[in-house]
């Protein structure tokens, strides 16, 4: 018998090395397919985040005279809005302000700041203003009159001409027993939301407008049995997410804090579900004189939900998060670790841009951080001086950042500060304000002629430059990969073609 041994021809060698090949360029092509989506995915392009470019802080307020808390907004067009309170009467006492000043920014510059509105009675303050701008293109305002007794008044202007005190609406009352601060937002259909803590139930009491602002709803008091008999309410926020629910948040007094408490509404606030506990104050968590304070929501999307505020044991920022639009929450993690022992000082804001990344700001530095999907990115200082306070945050064009703040140094003025930052998010296209006439004859209480404190202008920064493809960085790799991954296709059908025949 004799050993047959087979050994394959230089034929069959060959083919076996082509399919080899074959297989290998099939291997690569799917490789970057898979790769290619992965990246257009927007988990994963949320989880890249990428490093911003933040610009020096500028002054808005005039540093001569006291401001307060500061609050910003964006329009679709691009412009930025803010407003704060500044203290102009000698003969109101110690308060919060007085006068509402406003500036924008119209794309190039930062027009002068100007006194756009008083409350309508005299002797009365105008404290703690919060802004939204609806699609309609109108810059919606409400602010407290300060005291045991606090109004809450309302008033819009076209966002195109707000600098002008003949543009705003008469104020009028919407609320009474306001505890300082209250909250402000609007939905993709331009509904109006409001929450504020009353002084009154000791509750938060919710409004809504459909129509713009001419009519509000009938109070909705929000109760639960969590508060306690001797506590009360203070610090609501407001969001609202992609699907329309509400979501609400709120601090249970007194200082330092007992509780900060999250609820829902899907009906668009005529009912909401029981108020939940998100921290308690207990002895084993917090140090003596700390406890949970100023809690922050922000919608992301559809169903993402997330919560920071001062947590234990000595205000560090805590934050949880939901996927499923509030019904289930992420253990407690913590970012900004510098601020530990930090102090507290209205507010920790969070806002996300066109890749839904989520960037929150707070007090003192002031720090900025980003949430990447499943951790925070590390720390970023955005101010130099270090004493800020009242942080508020907004994202324009989808991709830029802009943060204001109270500088606050003991002995003189406190400022209202600017910083913006640019994200590696896609840009979102700009659409045209309508234009809209003074509104004579709706004219209000803000000052017959320019004061001395009108003269202040802010420094000018330089124009944000235009973000097409070419300059992200995101986008060149896509592009690059799917470039890459036809080649490795033509390839293969070339050969799949010629070994064919």
């Amino acid at each position: 018998m004799r050993l047959m041994i087979f050994v394959p021809s230089k034929l069959a060698l060959h083919r076996n090395l082509m399919k080899t090949k074959f297989f290998w360029i099939i291997f690569l092509a799917f490789f970057c397919l898979i790769l290619w989506s992965s990246l257009l995915s927007p988990e994963t392009a949320k989880a890249q985040g990428g490093a911003i470019t933040w610009e020096d802080p500028i002054p808005l307020s005039n540093p001569s005279v006291q401001a307060w808390h500061p609050t910003i907004a964006a329009d679709l067009a691009g412009n930025v809005h803010i407003m704060w309170s500044q203290s102009t009467s000698m003969e109101r006492p110690v308060g919060y302000g007085d006068t509402l000043y406003y500036t924008r920014w119209d794309g190039k510059k930062w027009i002068a700041p100007v006194d756009v509105l008083v409350s309508p009675e005299a002797g009365l303050g105008a404290e703690f203003p919060d802004i939204t701008i609806t699609p309609d293109g109108t810059l919606h305002a409400i602010w407290g009159t300060g005291g045991t007794n606090s109004r809450l008044y309302y008033s819009r202007a076209p966002a195109c001409c707000a600098e002008d005190p003949r543009n705003w609406s008469k104020p009028f009352m919407i609320g009474i027993g306001v505890n300082e601060t209250s909250a402000l937002i609007h939905d993709s259909g331009g509904r109006l939301y409001v929450m504020y803590a009353s002084l009154d139930t000791k509750e938060p009491i919710f409004l809504r407008s459909d129509d713009g602002g001419n009519t509000w709803s009938k109070p909705v008091r929000l109760v639960s049995g969590i508060r306690q008999s001797n506590e009360y309410t203070a610090y609501t926020r407001l969001a609202v997410d992609g699907r329309g629910v509400l979501h609400a948040v709120w601090t249970i007094m007194p200082f330092p804090g007992k509780r900060v408490v999250y609820a829902q509404s899907s009906d668009r606030g005529m009912t909401w579900t029981d108020p939940i506990s998100i921290d308690e104050y207990s002895p084993e968590k917090y140090l003596e004189g700390f406890g949970p304070f100023l809690i922050d929501v922000e919608a992301v999307g559809e169903q993402e939900i997330h919560l920071t505020w001062d947590g234990a044991p000595t205000v560090e920022r805590h934050h949880v998060w939901s996927r499923d639009g509030g019904k289930t929450w992420s253990e407690p993690d913590t970012f900004i670790p510098e601020l530990t022992g930090g102090g507290r000082a209205l507010w920790n804001d969070m806002a996300a841009d066109s890749q839904n990344t989520l960037h929150a700001v707070s007090i003192k530095q002031p720090w900025h951080a980003q949430w990447l999907g499943n951790g925070w990115s590390p720390s970023t200082p955005i101010g130099q001086r270090g004493f800020a306070e009242n942080m508020r945050i907004t994202v324009s064009e989808g991709f830029i950042l802009h943060v204001v703040w109270l500088e606050v140094v003991e002995g003189i003025p406190s400022v209202v500060y600017y910083n913006r930052g640019i994200t590696q998010a896609p840009p979102l296209p700009k659409q045209t304000l309508p234009s809209s006439p003074l509104l004579e004859t709706e004219t209000l209480f803000a000052s017959p002629s320019p004061s001395p404190t009108d003269t202040f202008i802010p420094t000018i920064v330089n124009p944000i430059p235009s973000k097409n493809a070419s300059t992200n960085p995101a986008l060149g790799a896509f592009i690059s990969l799917g470039v890459v991954s036809l080649f490795l296709i033509g390839i293969v059908f070339w050969i799949a073609r010629k070994h064919s025949r």
